[in-house]
């Protein structure tokens, strides 16, 4: 029995050996191990191409992140310094103007912000504050996994360092390099910079509370009338639990939310021991009682308004802080600034638009109309600035000058097109264009002039400086199609930096007629018509000179950086026609103002007279002025509009008062000369037969002697007595221009005649001493007092003209 079991034993491994000695086995032996092999290789690849992949994303993070910006500064916030204002004396020094003041101003020391309030914020915002190094990894990795489960989208892993890291330098994309970039940051802050204390002490003075109010300083101010340091445990917890939502948690606004709020916090105190039994019932039940006691200082300017702006906005340029940093650090940073303002001269403008008189109002309207004014020199100082007519009602309120986007109308012609078409070379003084509306890709005829139900060609031609004198709509859009929409929207946007553009204004209305789709603010328009006062070149405006922290380290400093848009030559012939808006033009009505200072102006009124524009200059200064409706739904009258260029007049004679004549310079090589209006050639004299010649302005490379017209060849007038006894000059013009006949129908001789209304045959009187230029070039003549001089054509530069004073006085509106 026993042998048998041996023999079967024998026989069964005998047949398992056999089995897997068999050829079958030998293959699937040989498939298994190389299988294996390839799971082994697979395994082997996956582990390099981990360690590879895990090389690169430890480079990739070292190296984007080790570049990442740098720590914010929290030491100038933490800094219990109130910032001053400086202007300048009669003497040119500084002296100090006033300090900046208010509800959002009331820093708080760390030792004075109650122990209830720290512990407060900490338990409802980081209950392991006192115990990570800047980032707590526990809630980290649970915001991870909440956000990959989808649950509550509220739950984040951000520590009080990180949050305040997020405040301060603004970087809150919502992005996985931002949060791996903070992260960074608030352990640099911790192991490097600041101590907890610190850290804290800025966070609780810069958090965003409701209705404007930021830090528990000007929280218990603002909500129980309290200095900090004397909140009860209560009030403590209702304000750490603002900040979550302002808005949603605004104890005035939304109390049960509050109060709900406030609950949450006390249990979350007494479940971490930050309080005892006893306290949290006490707080739990006390009664909440809400009042403000802001306190703020006494109305500042629209000047200080607009220089606060400027360094906020200019501190988030240059050092990447957002919006509430930048402003905490204005108003108790303990900066220095070194403001332009000349308060005698922002007065005088603003009792201007204090005054009711100089406005017109309507009783059946239920507001009434609203104007801003902006005026700056030619080196970029802003010399005035008014954001509304009136009193004015508070700090930092709406400032129609600088935050206001209103259409300017024809006032943009000159920037849109005119002067960028000349410095092309594309038209001059005198080039000729018809007066007649293009046709639009859909076949309609398009724009109508001022005051025309509708667009239709008048068949005439005039010269490009009548049509700009009267503001012609037809011209600018003949001139504009022919440039291209490119040359002038990169003009206003890259050259005179025109912030509102958008792609809609790639178009024929906003470019040549001003219909912008958002609108220019009054700043930026009197930004860009310096450059007509000023040989071509632009200046940012500017409010202040320098601002330094308390120990006098130079953070902004106004560095004069001239750029120049338009050429010398351009400048000058540009700021000439524009004379002739305020002698003969748009703009005549208040050319009595100015009989001893040149002005050039440009009017402007957009589609159902909602906005009136006006924008000029002297040798001084450069002003722009708007006129509406605040709510942009009502009609200016005709008197309204008139008023606007009086109410800019006033405001500019206001920084006159005391200033010597004064007259432009002549930039560029430009030479003045004889024009005939009709062809717009320059001829040699004054007067050819029975027609009278005009005087125009001409860079020296481009005086037009053979033709000059624009677009097409013009079908030239004739007349019924053409004289032939001409200059050579003439001569060769009017046959290049087919009107040598010497008798020919009259029939289109009124129709396409153009006529330049210049006061032709007013007289001057000039002040005793006053030197004026003749046309021709380089005599001076000095008249005794009284006496007058009978003008020339178009005597638009009083140094290069036999007259300065303008046409009779006009009769202003009340």
């Amino acid at each position: 029995m026993e042998q048998q079991e041996k023999k079967d034993k024998k026989s069964f491994a005998s047949a398992v050996g056999a089995f897997f000695g068999s050829k079958a086995m030998r293959i699937v032996g040989s498939i298994f191990g190389w299988i294996g092999k390839i799971l082994a290789t697979i395994l082997l690849i996956g582990i390099i191409t981990g360690c590879i992949a895990g090389c690169i994303m430890t480079i990739y993070v070292f190296k984007t992140f080790s570049a990442s910006p740098e720590v914010p500064d929290i030491t100038q916030i933490m800094d219990n310094g109130t910032s001053i204002i400086y202007t300048q004396d009669a003497n040119g020094e500084w002296v100090e103007n006033q300090r900046l003041e208010g509800i959002n101003r009331i820093w708080t020391d760390f030792n004075d912000i109650p122990d209830y309030l720290q512990k407060a914020v900490v338990a409802i915002e980081d209950e392991r504050y006192y115990l990570h190094k800047g980032v707590d990894w526990k809630r980290t990795a649970a915001a991870v996994v909440n956000q990959v489960l989808g649950g509550d989208s509220q739950f984040g892993g951000s520590t009080i360092t990180q949050q305040l890291i997020k405040v301060v330098s603004g970087d809150d994309e919502t992005s996985i390099e931002r949060k791996i970039r903070e992260i960074f940051r608030a352990l640099e802050m911790e192991r490097d910079y600041y101590t907890k204390d610190e850290i804290l002490e800025a966070y609780l003075n810069i958090l965003p509370l409701s209705d404007g109010v930021v830090g528990v300083g000007a929280a218990a101010n603002y909500y129980f009338a309290k200095d900090v340091e004397d909140l009860t445990l209560a009030e403590c917890a209702l304000i750490a639990g603002v900040t979550n939502l302002p808005s949603y948690y605004d104890p005035y606004d939304h109390p049960d939310h509050a109060k709900k709020r406030q609950e949450t916090i006390l249990g979350k105190m007494h479940e971490l021991g930050f309080i005892s039994d006893d306290e949290y019932i006490q707080a739990y039940n006390e009664e909440l009682h809400y009042k403000s006691n802001a306190r703020y200082i006494e109305v500042q300017d629209y000047y200080v308004d607009t220089l606060i702006e400027d360094v906020i906005g200019d501190l988030m340029e240059k050092y990447g802080y957002n919006y509430t940093y930048a402003e905490q650090l204005v108003f108790f940073g303990g900066l220095r600034i070194y403001s332009y303002e000349d308060v005698n001269k922002q007065r005088a403008v603003e009792a201007v638009m204090r005054d009711d008189a100089n406005f017109i109002d309507y009783e059946e309207e239920d507001e009434n109309p609203n104007a801003a004014v902006f005026i700056m020199d030619y080196e970029g100082r802003v010399v005035a600035v008014v954001g509304g007519r009136g009193e004015k009602s508070g700090n930092r309120v709406q400032n129609n000058a600088t935050q206001s986007q209103r259409q300017p109308g024809s006032t943009m012609k000159p920037l849109g097109v005119y002067a960028p078409a000349m410095d092309q070379g594309l038209i001059n003084y005198s080039t000729i264009v018809r007066d007649a509306p293009i046709t639009l890709p859909d076949g309609t005829l398009w724009p109508p002039n001022y005051g025309n139900s509708s667009a239709y060609d008048t068949g005439k031609w005039m010269t490009v400086q009548y049509a700009l004198q009267e503001s012609k709509n037809t011209v600018p859009v003949r001139i504009l199609d022919e440039m291209g929409f490119e040359t002038s929207y990169n003009f206003l946007k890259e050259k005179l930096h025109f912030t509102s553009l958008v792609e809609s204004d790639y178009a024929y209305a906003p470019l040549a007629l001003g219909g912008m789709t958002y609108g220019v603010t009054v700043r930026e328009m009197c930004a860009g018509y310096q450059i007509f006062g000023n040989a071509g070149i632009f200046n940012s405006p500017h409010t202040y000179n320098r601002v330094e922290n308390e120990e006098g380290e130079v953070l902004l400093e106004h560095v004069l950086e001239e750029e120049r848009v338009i050429e010398e030559d351009t400048a000058t012939v540009m700021n000439r026609i524009l004379q002739t808006v305020t002698s003969y033009g748009t703009a005549a009505e208040v050319s009595g103002d100015w009989s001893s200072i040149q002005l050039f102006s440009k009017t402007g009124t957009t589609d159902n007279n909602k906005d009136a524009y006006f924008a000029g200059g002297t040798p001084y200064y450069v002003g722009a002025l708007w006129m509406g409706y605040d709510s942009n739904q009502i009609s200016l009258s005709y008197d309204q509009r008139m008023s606007s260029k009086y109410l800019f007049s006033k405001c500019m004679k206001a920084l006159h008062a005391d200033l010597p004549a004064a007259t432009f310079d002549k930039w560029g090589d430009v030479e003045g000369h004889y024009y005939d209006p009709e062809f717009g050639v320059v001829v040699d004299e004054s007067e050819t037969g029975e027609k009278e010649n005009k005087w125009g302005y001409y860079k020296a490379d481009d005086v037009p002697r053979d033709k000059n017209y624009f677009g097409d060849e013009p079908y030239m007038p004739t007349t019924t007595t053409t004289t032939t006894t001409t200059t050579a000059k003439k001569t060769t013009t009017t046959t290049k221009a087919k009107a040598t006949t010497t008798t020919v129908e009259t029939t289109t001789t009124t129709d396409t005649e153009v006529t330049d209304p210049t006061g032709e045959g007013e007289t001057t009187t000039l002040p005793e001493g006053e030197t004026t230029t003749l046309p021709v070039e380089g005599e001076t003549t000095t008249l005794p007092e009284g006496e007058t001089t009978a003008p020339p054509p178009d005597p638009t530069d009083p140094t290069e003209a036999t007259t300065t004073t303008a046409p009779p006085a006009v009769v202003q509106n009340p």
